[in-house]
C-alpha cells in the first residue's frame, strides 16, 4: 500500500493539492490499516473453522465503539484527523478481542510452512487483485465525481446516499461467505448440489433486494433526513432512489463471484472485475460531465449488468446455464402490491404502504411458489440446524459456568 499511496500523494501534489489536515487522515488511517489487516487474517481463521458468527459478533461491538467514539471526536472538534484517530483504536481493540477469542475457542498452533505460504500467495495473488478490482468498481465514482465536477457538495450529496449502500452490501457478503464452504464442497464432488445451491441463493438474495429495493427507493427522503438531515434533501435522496437498485443485480454478483472461485476461477473473475471496471470509468467519465451526479447512480446500475455478464458467461461455461427469467420472475410479481400501495396512497401514508406492501410481497411469495418444494425443504433444515446448534451452544456455555 505504501508506494501506491505515496504515489496518489506526488499526482494529487501536481494537480490537485490536498489539505494538510486531509493528509495527515490519510496517513493515520494507513496506520490503522495494520491491526485492521491482522485482525482479518484472525476473521479468516474462524470463517474456516465455519465459525462466522464470532467474528460478524465482534464486528458489530466494534462498529458501535467506533460509532460512539467517532461522535466523541467530533464534538470535542477532532474533525476527520480524530475519526482517524479513533479508526486506530478501535482497530487495536478489534485486534485484541479476536485473538483473546481465538486463544480461547481455537486453541492455534503457530508453525511456519514456508512451502505452504508459497503456495497460497500464488493461488490468493488473483484474488487479492479481484478485491483491489471490485473495491475500485465501487468507489471509483467518487474520485471522478471529485475530479470532474466543481461544486464540492456533490461528494457530501453522493457519499450520504453511499452510507446505505455500503450498509446493505454486508448481507451479500456475509451470506456468500456463510455458504462458500458448502460450495466449495460441492464444486468437488457434487456439481449438481452447487447448482442447487447457487439457484437457491439466487432467489433468495433477489427477494431481500427487491423487498430493500422498495423500502429504501420509496422511502428515500426520510433515510437521507435521518442520516444527514435536511441539508442533503433533496440532491442525496436522489441518488439514493436510483443506486439502491444497483442490488438486484449486485447480489447476484456477489454470490456468482463465490461460485466462480469454488469452481478454481480466479484468474477468469480477473478480467471480467477489469471488464467491469473499465466500463465504470468509461460511462462515468462520458456521462457524469453531461448530465452531473445523477448520472454516476445509474452507471453504479449499468456497471452490475456489465458485471454479470461475463460472470455469466463464465458459470455458463464451467457449471451450467442459468435460466434467469424463469428463476426470479414470480420475486418481482410477487413485489407488484407493494409498488401499487406505494403509488396509490399519498405521501402520508407511507409507512402503511411498506409495512402492508411488505407483507403482500410475502404472501405473494408463497402464493406464487416463488420457491420450489425442494428449496422450501432445504431451508427448512438450515432452519432447524441453526436452531439446533444455538442450542448445543447454549447448553455448552451453561455446562462451562456450572463447571465453574
Amino acid at each position: 500500500s505504501l508506494p501506491l499511496l505515496a504515489l496518489f500523494a506526488l499526482f494529487r501534489a501536481f494537480t490537485k493539492p490536498l489539505e494538510a489536515a486531509t493528509l495527515w487522515a490519510i496517513g493515520l488511517f494507513l496506520v490503522g490499516l495494520l491491526p485492521s489487516n491482522i485482525s482479518a487474517s484472525l476473521a479468516a481463521i474462524f470463517n474456516a473453522y465455519e465459525r462466522m458468527e464470532t467474528p460478524a459478533a465482534v464486528t458489530t461491538l466494534t462498529t458501535l465503539l467506533k460509532v460512539c467514539l467517532g461522535t466523541v471526536a467530533l464534538f470535542v472538534g477532532g474533525g476527520y484527523v480524530g475519526l482517524a484517530l479513533v479508526s486506530i483504536v478501535v482497530n487495536i481493540i478489534t485486534l485484541g478481542v479476536l485473538y483473546a477469542l481465538l486463544r480461547r475457542l481455537l486453541v492455534p498452533r503457530w508453525e511456519a510452512d514456508w512451502l505452504l505460504q508459497r503456495r497460497m500467495l500464488r493461488d490468493a495473488w488473483p484474488l487479492m487483485i479481484n478485491l483491489l478490482l471490485a473495491s475500485l468498481f465501487f468507489k471509483v465514482a467518487v474520485f471522478l465525481l471529485e475530479w470532474l465536477l466543481p461544486d464540492p457538495r456533490v461528494l457530501g450529496w453522493y457519499s450520504t446516499a453511499y452510507k446505505y449502500i455500503d450498509a446493505v452490501g454486508v448481507i451479500p457478503a456475509y451470506f456468500t461467505l456463510a455458504i462458500f464452504p458448502l460450495m466449495a464442497r460441492y464444486a468437488a464432488n457434487d456439481r449438481e448440489a452447487l447448482l442447487r445451491a447457487y439457484r437457491l441463493a439466487i432467489k433468495l438474495l433477489t427477494a431481500v433486494a427487491v423487498g430493500l429495493g422498495f423500502v429504501f427507493s420509496l422511502a428515500a427522503r426520510e433515510w437521507i433526513a435521518l442520516l444527514g438531515g435536511s441539508q442533503y434533501l433533496p440532491q442525496a435522496a436522489e441518488v439514493l432512489r436510483v443506486m439502491i437498485w444497483y442490488m438486484p443485480l449486485g447480489f447476484i454478483n456477489s454470490v456468482t463471484q463465490y461460485v466462480l472461485i469454488a469452481l478454481d476461477q480466479q484468474r477468469f473473475l480477473t478480467r471480467a472485475f477489469a471488464i467491469g471496471l473499465g466500463f465504470n470509468v468509461l460511462a462515468n467519465v462520458l456521462l457524469i460531465t453531461r448530465y452531473g451526479y445523477q448520472a454516476a447512480a445509474y452507471v453504479a446500475i449499468a456497471s452490475e449488468a456489465a458485471l454479470l455478464i461475463p460472470f455469466y458467461l463464465g458459470v455458463r461455461r464451467h457449471l451450467a446455464p442459468i435460466p434467469w427469467g424463469r428463476l426470479i420472475w414470480k420475486i418481482w410479481a410477487s413485489a407488484a402490491p407493494l409498488a401499487l400501495l406505494a403509488w396509490l396512497l399519498p405521501r402520508r401514508y407511507l409507512p402503511l404502504a411498506l409495512g402492508l406492501g411488505l407483507l403482500l410481497f410475502m404472501a405473494g411469495l408463497h402464493l406464487l411458489r416463488a420457491f420450489d418444494v425442494n428449496e422450501r425443504q432445504a431451508l427448512r433444515r438450515a432452519l432447524r440446524m441453526d436452531a439446533l446448534a444455538h442450542r448445543v451452544a447454549e447448553r455448552r456455555r451453561g455446562s462451562r459456568t456450572s463447571t465453574g
